[in-house]
């Protein structure tokens, strides 16, 4: 009867253990070869974590704001104040390596409405509790005027700013820090790519090769225990 019993308090800690792994990663999501590189997608409102329910909120979802005509799906926005979301991704499931890619993002911007970018690995070695110690050019992005939806791969007023990263090889982690952006700014649909010159369109979204994750992706073990010893 006690082997009986601590083998179904065994099964239910594997349980336990077992479903924030299963959950911690973007879930869905597209890849693609254009250009000279391939490309992961996902949509702005398939993120893993957020600080707050107050700060970043779905447009529909949440009741935050429409989402403008031509969105695809969901739209994420800032109703005011600091905050952050955090988005896992595996760049090995588009056939991708480690080395220099570039961040892109479907939005709408019409004030230039900024944030940050923080990547694991090449901004910090620990995801950060607090705002790390941000640096203009160096971790903006969509410093831009963008009054519809467009395609955005640059940072600063056409300069790279924080769009181009170091990425590793398999699961990285990616976290978007408020600097300016506001109920203005619309996050649809963000992009991925090795090849730093390639400039996405609609059609090469819709034509990219849908993805799900593995039952268990290789490294996520590794990230979700890194959160979990913070």
């Amino acid at each position: 009867m006690l082997q009986k019993c601590q083998l179904t308090l065994c099964l239910a800690l594997c349980l336990l253990l077992i479903q924030p792994l299963a959950s911690f990663a973007v879930e869905e999501f597209k890849v693609s070869e254009n250009g000279k590189g391939e490309q992961v997608w996902f949509e702005a409102e398939a993120f893993d974590d957020r600080d707050s329910e107050d700060v970043y909120k779905l447009g529909k979802g949440e009741k935050a704001v429409d989402p403008a005509d031509g969105a695809f799906g969901d739209i994420v926005t800032n109703v005011g104040g600091q905050g952050w979301l955090l988005y896992t991704f595996d760049i090995s499931r588009a056939g991708g390596k480690a080395g220099d890619w570039r961040f892109i993002g479907r939005l709408i911007n019409p004030s230039n409405h900024s944030d940050w970018l923080w990547v694991l690995g090449d901004d910090g070695a620990k995801i950060p509790e607090v705002a790390p110690a941000f640096v203009r050019p160096d971790h903006i992005i969509f410093e831009e005027n963008v009054p519809a939806w467009a395609w955005m791969r640059t940072g600063d007023f056409g300069q790279d700013g924080g769009t181009v990263n170091k990425l590793q090889d398999g699961e990285n982690v990616m976290m978007i820090w408020t600097r300016q952006s506001s109920l203005q700014v619309q996050y649809d649909v963000f992009c991925w790519s090795s090849d730093l010159e390639y400039q996405p369109t609609d059609e090469d979204y819709e034509k990219a090769d849908e993805k799900t994750l593995p039952v268990h992706p290789d490294g996520l073990l590794t990230t979700t225990w890194s959160r979990l010893k913070q």
